[in-house]
Formats: structure tokens, sequence, C-alpha cells
């Protein structure tokens, strides 16, 4: 096999492809099982979780105000929420299969990014530090998770180092370990 070609087209995506092309069809049959197989079940457990995380601890609360929010209702918003999860990965896949630019790599990168920024200084100083603040874990949440957005679409405008969705990752991490200390000595 030769993966120059696509090395040199920019094609990473195609390496994988292109090595597998020479191999007998039985043996790329079981590898296409197997990566469809891991696909799948990485896909359900992860929309599985967002939407029970969304329901249970986000909705729910805010639901159990007014009235009672039973197991019923729950278990509703929960499979309508998964139907939500998985048209979004849907239309992810499309963009990325129509627009030839966003390498895979480059997606984990931005979802990276934006759960790691968004997540690691709320947790870490959650369970070390006990004047973290509620506002101050929704401005690290809310910060990254928009930089992370704006690096997808407007990508250009960021200075060069920071058009890597990995380096707007890291940066995001930082960013939020400074955040959350800084919002916290101004709320309550």
């Amino acid at each position: 096999y030769d993966v120059s070609d696509a090395v040199s087209k920019g094609d990473f995506d195609a390496i994988i492809p292109t090595m597998l092309s020479t191999l007998p069809t039985i043996i790329i049959a079981i590898v296409i099982v197997l990566v469809l197989s891991a696909s799948m079940s990485t896909l359900s457990s992860l929309v599985l979780t967002s939407s029970s995380t969304v329901t249970l601890d986000f909705i729910a609360p805010l639901c159990e105000k007014k009235k009672p929010f039973n197991e019923k209702k729950q278990m509703l918003c929960i499979r309508a929420f998964i139907v939500v999860f998985i048209v979004i990965s849907a239309v992810i896949a499309i963009m990325q299969y129509q627009n030839k630019n966003m390498l895979i790599a480059q997606m984990m990168g931005v979802s990276w990014g934006a759960l790691a920024g968004a997540f690691l200084a709320p947790f870490l100083y959650g369970l070390y530090w006990k004047k973290a603040t509620r506002a101050a874990c929704w401005v690290s949440f809310l910060f990254s998770t928009i930089f992370m957005i704006a690096n997808i679409f407007v990508k250009a405008s960021f200075p060069a180092i920071l058009q890597s969705p990995i380096n707007a990752g890291a940066f995001c991490m930082v960013a939020g370990l400074i955040i959350v200390p800084v919002v916290s000595l101004f709320t309550s």
C-alpha cells in the first residue's frame, strides 16, 4: 500500500482505508464490523448519558419548582433528548462528509476541547476548593463552550496558535482554571 498519496493530498482520513484496501475481503469485513460496533457502542453510551444528564440534572430540578416531574415524564424527556442527540450526531456526520476540510481528528479535537475546557476546572475546584461558586462554574462552562463553537465557525479570526482545535481546547482548560477562582471571589 502507498499512503503517501493520501498524506500528500492532506486527506488523513483516507490513510486507514488505503492501508486496508490491500487486505483480503474477509479481513476488511471484520474490521468494518468492529469499527461499526465500537462506533455504535460509543454513540449509544454518549447519547444515553447526555440525555439522562440533561433531563435529570437540569430539566427535572427546574420542573420540580412548578409541579412534580414524575418518572414517566422523565423517561419521555430522556427519549426525546435521545432523538435530538442522534439527529445532531447525524447532522455533524453529514457535514463532515460534505466538508472535506473537516477531518475526524479535528472534530475529536473540538469535542475534547469543549468538554475538557468546560468541565475540568469546575470539577477540580468543586472537589478541592470549598469557595468555588455556581456562577463561576457556569462562566467557565459557557466560556469554553462558546470559545470552541467559535473555533469551528470563525477559526480564521483566531490567533494562529489557537486555530488548532487541540490548542484551543488546551487554552480553554487553562482559562477555566483561572476563571473559576476569579469569578468565585466576586460571587457568593
